[in-house]
């Protein structure tokens, strides 16, 4: 398993960086390819997990463990456990449920938003539902709420992403300006990084 150093490149000559999207590898795999970053560089914010089997097998690093994924309520003090960010909430439920499961655990995580830009997915949030969930976080003692993410398109031009990550741009500015927006994946991370989106989730991109 060989990095992709080409692309390493482009992350550091920009202000983007780089959630590893570590599910598709088994640990041996993820700590090698973990290990050829570079020893000072900056770029690696965490590694993306999907699966609680996956997570209770690697057993990584809490704080740099991200999980995206869907969310059931009986996986929930599993995931609470094993990753300190959580990047798919949808659900008023799973807020709820959280923080209760954190409050046993003596723990905390980190969520964001995972908002509905795609119309015809069943799942995400309502762009007008934005408030609600702000307010129910706020309730909470041991969720953060920092970063905005998105239910994406499958299939894109160009023209149509840019506007994706400018309307979550807006959003931001529109509630509060230091969230961090998180984006999707190898398909699109140079339009991403042109848009200086802070976040970009690579996966098999990653290697060559």
């Amino acid at each position: 398993m060989q990095l992709n150093k080409k692309l390493i490149e482009e992350f550091e000559n920009s202000e983007s960086k780089l959630l590893a999207v570590t599910k598709y590898w088994n640990l041996e795999e993820t700590n090698e390819l973990i290990s050829q970053f570079p020893e000072d560089s900056k770029i690696l914010i965490g590694l993306w997990e999907n699966r609680v089997t996956s997570l209770k097998e690697k057993e990584l690093e809490r704080e740099a463990t991200h999980f995206i994924g869907n969310i059931q309520t009986k996986e929930i003090k599993f995931i609470t456990k094993y990753c300190a960010t959580i990047h798919s909430i949808d659900n008023i439920k799973q807020i709820r449920k959280m923080e209760e499961i954190c409050e046993k655990q003596n723990t905390w995580v980190k969520v964001f938003l995972q908002i509905k830009i795609d119309e015809t997915k069943e799942w995400g949030i309502d762009i007008k539902d934005i408030p609600k969930f702000m307010e129910e976080i706020d309730k909470t003692e041991n969720i953060s709420l920092i970063w905005f993410s998105a239910i994406w398109k499958a299939e894109f031009s160009e023209e149509e992403k840019r506007q994706e990550f400018k309307l979550l741009k807006s959003l931001r500015a529109k509630y509060l300006q230091n969230w961090i927006i998180s984006a999707w994946t190898s398909r699109d991370y140079k339009i991403a990084i042109e848009e200086e989106i802070e976040i970009v989730r690579i996966g098999k991109a990653l290697v060559l």
